[in-house]
């Protein structure tokens, strides 16, 4: 057992007791179990930026798409433009969805992956999703939908300022198809440093009356990153997602430059931050 306080051996505040952080150099428990061995230096080194979210991102986007069921003609709703979202969105071309709907308030996120063929859902100023939806397919609801957002999501429309944690769970329910999944990889564990209670001890008011009579499958959680990430890598190798810089808009920094970063990303940055203690990528 890696972690005897939590089913997971990941890092941070909420996962077990493993805080989190940045360093030069990091002891990994069962690091030769896990170790992703890239097969030549000099092929993985000219991909670095795209090798580097299979860490997490991209294994975690692609993980909700296949809970969701996302498959080729699919019609996919992606809630959240963040990385994870991009990664999603990217993930879903790979698999071959049909059309890609792509929900943020961030104008300029939505138009980068607008850039990449995505169909945009602007969250500040839509008051119906199933419209937006509708708009755009000519039907209100897609065939699945993939929550990349969390317990950090706001309402819409007039109600995109306030804070609603459970938001995003209950839109990808709303407008996903009867029958069909949503796969929630946004976190929603307690958090201690929530504002009530409920975030407090991760208790969260899902529409499920609503939700209830179209008999949704709904699976969320934490990603098993080892389950995708070979796949992954032979696909990003073998030029199969040459999109994917673009879409996650990498920036390498320094470790010195890691909490200008973190400032950075928490006011709603467009860029990947990739930390690169050792000077080893060419910036």
């Amino acid at each position: 057992t890696a972690n005897p306080e939590q089913a997971c051996a990941a890092y941070g505040f909420n996962l077990g007791g493993f805080q989190g952080g940045q360093a030069e150099y990091l002891f990994v428990p069962y690091a030769d179990f896990q170790l992703l061995r890239f097969p030549g230096q000099e092929q993985a080194m000219e991909k670095i930026l795209d090798l580097a979210v299979l860490s997490d991102i991209l294994p975690t986007a692609f993980h909700g798409l296949m809970e969701a069921g996302a498959k080729p003609g699919s019609t996919v709703y992606i809630a959240g433009a963040g990385p994870v979202g991009r990664c999603a969105a990217a993930a879903a071309r790979l698999l071959g969805a049909s059309c890609i709907i792509v929900g943020d308030q961030d104008a300029s996120r939505l138009e980068l992956v607008r850039k990449h063929g995505c169909e945009t859902i602007d969250l500040s100023v839509t008051e119906n999703l199933q419209d937006a939806v509708n708009d755009i397919l000519g039907e209100p609801m897609v065939d699945c939908a993939v929550d990349c957002v969390g317990s950090e999501a706001h309402g819409l429309g007039s109600a995109s300022d306030e804070m609603q944690p459970i938001a995003a769970v209950n839109q990808v329910l709303d407008i996903t198809r009867p029958g069909g999944a949503t796969g929630i990889i946004g976190i929603y564990g307690p958090d201690p440093i929530a504002e009530t209670k409920a975030e407090q001890e991760g208790t969260f008011p899902v529409d499920f009356g609503k939700a209830w009579i179209k008999s949704p499958h709904i699976i969320g959680g934490q990603a098993p990153i080892m389950r995708y990430n070979r796949q992954l890598m032979m696909s990003i190798l073998w030029d199969r997602m040459p999109y994917l810089t673009e879409m996650v808009n990498p920036r390498v920094i320094s470790l010195d430059e890691a909490p200008q970063a973190y400032a950075e990303f928490d006011q709603g940055s467009l860029e990947k931050f990739v930390i690169d203690p050792h000077g080893m990528i060419a910036r």
